[in-house]
């Protein structure tokens, strides 16, 4: 059973990812070209690598484009190139050829690609994190896949993605670290995934953090364990983000006066953003409403269902967790004997439990917690903001839709796969081509179709993995656990 198990796991993420591609495509296909400042702004930054070289604030936009709209100068400059330089060789030549708009379809494309890419790592991640709930990590997968924040974003020319993964790649390393200790093989890992993840965006320090506190707390056997290999392993994980990417913030400090690049009296005095004291920020609804409206797609702020999205399977995460736990107090207070091992989690250790979902916890409030200083100094409460905890949300909300039994699980699942698909495809516009381009259209409709197709797919493989579970298995925590985790 464990082997055609794992690959109905495995079939779940990649019919996800599957989804996040070709949903992604759907959207950048049937939107205008630079819709926004921000798009136009992080594509002038690929060209200019492109040309061999990197963009400044106060230069402005180097690219003219004669659709959508520019911004008076290069804002998203102070960010790391490496989401750049992915897209400069199929942008670059693109744009230079005076294709424009066929350049940021294309760069549209790869940032789908991207997305599947970033489900991928949420799946692997998650499935870190927890070993004994096979189901529930590939959910978590799905979670991310339909995000709609996250697809609208995998359909424009936006450099989050990149930031996304490598932090949801971060969050399995260290859990791994922390269930099964340190090997040469992880510690090449966290050296690479750390590096490239700084590449990507300042605030994956916070990943980074992660990962170095996972390695000193790493337990296990073999020299890479020992207190000097700790050392080590920290130091080789440590050295590897600052050598990659230190000299790029030194950059931003010569040029800036500030590592991060921010221009907080040029936002004033343009953009008439204000600084903010910190319980003012954090006494306003607006900024968590901001921040976490990772599902609200096109709808208009006082459309409310969409929260249920997000705070729905975050409730049923605590009644899987805390019900099962009431049940083993109340039988070992009447002196029953305590449940079988084999119902609860297959890796026994608690004490990895709890320092792995304490790393999930300190990473989501170190987060929300850049914002809020992001958001004092004049920045904008923005959804995208959010996207980096979104897969540490995702293990979590999984919890709730995959913890509830053999046939309640699967249900909860459709139904919310059926509300988050609806919730993306009313982003998607197929009344008409995007800028008028007929081609567009025919794209963006058997993308459409396309991606229905993987969310059936993710849904049989959801039903069949939920009914393959032994019978015996009744407590919710329990569910999952029907097979030993992979080895590292």
């Amino acid at each position: 059973m464990r082997r055609p198990t794992l690959t109905l796991h495995a079939g779940i993420v990649l019919a996800a990812a599957v989804f996040a591609v070709f949903a992604a495509i759907a959207i950048g296909f049937s939107a205008p070209p630079f819709n926004s400042g921000d798009e136009a702004a992080h594509f002038d930054y690929a060209v200019s690598v492109w040309h061999g070289h990197l963009p400044v604030f106060e230069d402005g936009l180097t690219i003219k484009a004669s659709f959508g709209t520019s911004p008076p100068v290069q804002w998203v400059s102070q960010h790391p190139p490496l989401f750049y330089a992915i897209l400069a060789p199929v942008v670059g030549p693109l744009w230079d050829g005076g294709h424009q708009y066929q350049a940021v379809l294309a760069g549209r494309a790869v940032n789908a690609l991207l997305a599947g890419l970033t489900v991928l790592a949420a799946g692997w991640a998650a499935r870190r994190v927890l070993p004994t709930r096979p189901l529930a990590a590939s959910v978590a997968a799905v979670v991310v896949s339909m995000t709609s924040m996250f697809l609208l974003v995998g359909g424009a020319v936006y450099n989050d993605l990149p930031n996304m993964a490598f932090g949801a790649l971060a969050v399995g390393v260290a859990a791994t670290a922390l269930r099964r200790g340190l090997s040469t093989r992880l510690v090449v890992l966290a050296a690479v995934v750390t590096a490239a993840g700084m590449l990507s965006r300042l605030t994956f320090a916070v990943f980074v953090l992660a990962v170095l506190v996972a390695v000193l707390c790493a337990r296990g056997n073999g020299w890479w364990n020992s207190v000097a290999g700790r050392v080590v392993a920290v130091v080789i994980a440590a050295a590897a983000p600052a050598s990659a990417a230190g000299w790029f913030f030194l950059r931003n400090e010569r040029l800036t006066g500030n590592i991060a690049g921010s221009q907080p009296a040029w936002a004033a005095a343009h953009l008439h953003r204000q600084q903010h004291g910190f319980v003012e920020t954090v006494t306003d609804p607006g900024f968590w409403t901001g921040v976490f409206s990772v599902f609200r797609g096109h709808f208009a702020p006082d459309v409310h269902w969409t929260w249920w999205l997000l705070v729905g399977p975050l409730l049923l995460a605590v009644v899987v967790a805390v019900v099962p736990a009431l049940r083993r107090s109340g039988r070992v207070a009447s002196g029953t004997p305590a449940v079988v091992a084999g119902r609860g989690r297959v890796a026994s250790d608690r004490l990895a439990d709890v320092l792995v979902a304490l790393m999930l916890a300190a990473v989501v409030v170190l987060v929300v917690f850049l914002q809020i200083r992001f958001t004092m100094q004049g920045g904008a409460s923005q959804a995208r903001y959010g996207l980096p905890v979104v897969p540490v949300l995702a293990v979590v909300m999984a919890i709730g839709l995959a913890g509830l039994g053999r046939f309640l699980s699967p249900l909860v699942v459709t139904v919310w796969v059926a509300a988050a698909g609806y919730d993306w495809f009313a982003i998607v516009d197929l009344s008409a081509p995007a800028f008028q381009v007929p081609a567009t259209l025919t794209i963006s409709r058997i993308a459409v179709v396309v991606a229905f197709v993987a969310l059936a797919a993710v849904l049989a493989f959801v039903w069949t993995a939920a009914l393959r579970r032994p019978a015996t298995v009744a407590a919710p925590t329990d569910a999952d656990a029907d097979e030993t985790p992979v080895p590292a």
